[in-house]
């Protein structure tokens, strides 16, 4: 099983703002239930649905761009890949999420949904932490769990915009044990509670069809243990693009050996487009080394590719790193390695059939890095390792001209 950390209450709000993780001003409903004062807009009080356990995913509706994005901090705030789609001329209003990680927890890290709320007993595992094997994860790379009876799980589905619904959702689940007991209480939209039961199952899929497109969702466990691995929602107004971000922040490449392959084929993803955007976080560690780097990229990077072996794909290098205070080659310790793996994830991309964009030579090479936290407004933070919220968007643009538009 996978190892998880605990959490306090966890209630976000995720805006289109600088792409941080804010706590929602009004924690009225510390049980995340609808007293919210931001839902008030949706609660119907007669809202229903039906459920089943297990079958197929709910298919969803064509969509002629299917993009996903696995990374670190440096893509989970989604500045970057917002300004990517605007740079390519992708309209951001008809883009919609076919998985929503199970991030709720995450700081730092940005879900497409206007809100979200987890209470206390809820613990998170991550992919790219995990030391133990076997372990499930799914595509997301994340996992929450609990076995407190009464934590719940609210999610607000109005993103991009206010009149966005949801006609289907499937949960995607685990048990402890097949067999083992697991009872839920689910509402949509402020409606009557339904008793879920799960017990002595081993569906690890849970399909929830309201009677009429929904804005809202509470999950309450009863009884039982379960670790919910993503969401995947069908909404009532077809995608133009769907885009589907799994960057963590802290996150690694190797969080692939820890992902079950099985269980990310079970969903009819068919993406067109992969991003894999990683290396920041590789490069600092000090036992760093070009030929081990190679062979751990290999292995990884093949996991991923052999889920999606049709998929074009894109490596995407890290940015520029400096080191503050430090002078001469001091100050390019950092900047000389991401060289390192930019010239790696060029190589392993071809061999694996994969694009590569160098972050680093597009800032401007070995040394950027200080230059970008000197402009005006500064573009790279003082730590010299993350970008700001407009050198995100400056990074996107370069980005999305270069490898997204119609000339590629």
């Amino acid at each position: 099983m996978p190892s998880f950390s605990t959490h306090t209450l966890r209630c976000a709000a995720f805006g289109l703002g600088l792409g941080l993780l804010a706590a929602q001003p009004a924690l009225a409903a510390p049980d995340c239930g609808w007293r919210d004062p931001g839902l008030r807009a949706v609660l119907r009080p007669g809202a229903s649905f039906e459920w089943r356990a297990g079958g197929p995913p709910e298919r969803l509706p064509a969509a002629p761009t299917r993009i996903a994005l696995w990374g670190d901090s440096l893509t989970s705030s989604r500045d970057f890949i917002d300004a990517a789609l605007d740079a390519a001329g992708i309209d951001r209003a008809g883009v919609q999420p076919s998985f929503i990680q199970a991030g709720i927890q995450v700081p730092g890290l940005r879900l497409p949904l206007k809100s979200a709320c987890a209470t206390p007993g809820w613990q998170t595992g991550y992919a790219h932490k995990e030391m133990r094997k076997p372990s499930w994860y799914g595509k997301g790379l994340l996992g929450m769990r609990s076995g407190t009876p009464g934590d719940s799980i609210l999610l607000d589905f109005r993103a991009p915009h206010p009149d966005a619904r949801v006609k289907a959702l499937d949960i995607v689940f685990e048990k402890p044990q097949a067999d083992g007991s697991l009872m839920l209480a689910i509402a949509v939209d402020g409606g009557e509670e339904r008793f879920v039961s799960l017990s002595r199952s081993a569906a690890t899929r849970l399909q929830i069809i309201p009677g009429a497109p929904m804005a809202a969702l509470r999950m309450r466990l009863v009884s039982g243990q379960l670790t919910v691995h993503g969401f995947e929602p069908v909404y009532a107004q077809a995608p133009g693009t769907i885009l589907d971000t799994f960057s963590v922040p802290g996150g690694t490449l190797r969080a692939w050996s820890y992902v079950d392959e099985r269980l990310v084929a079970a969903t009819p993803d068919d993406y067109g487009l992969v991003l894999v955007q990683y290396g920041t976080n590789e490069g600092a560690s000090p036992r760093f080394s070009r030929s081990d780097y190679l062979a751990y990229l290999r292995s990884n990077l093949g996991r991923m590719r052999k889920v999606y072996p049709q998929a074009r794909c894109i490596l995407i290098g890290p940015p520029d790193r400096g080191v503050p205070g430090a002078t001469r080659e001091a100050a390019l310790k950092y900047a000389v390695v991401h060289s390192q793996i930019a010239a790696a994830q060029k190589q392993v991309g071809q061999e694996q059939g994969c694009g590569f964009w160098d972050w680093q030579a597009a800032m401007g090479g070995p040394g950027a890095a200080a230059r970008w936290a000197g402009m005006q407004p500064p573009q790279m933070q003082k730590d010299l390792t993350h970008l700001t919220a407009k050198g995100y968007q400056l990074s996107g643009r370069m980005f999305g001209q270069a490898m997204l538009t119609d000339k590629h």
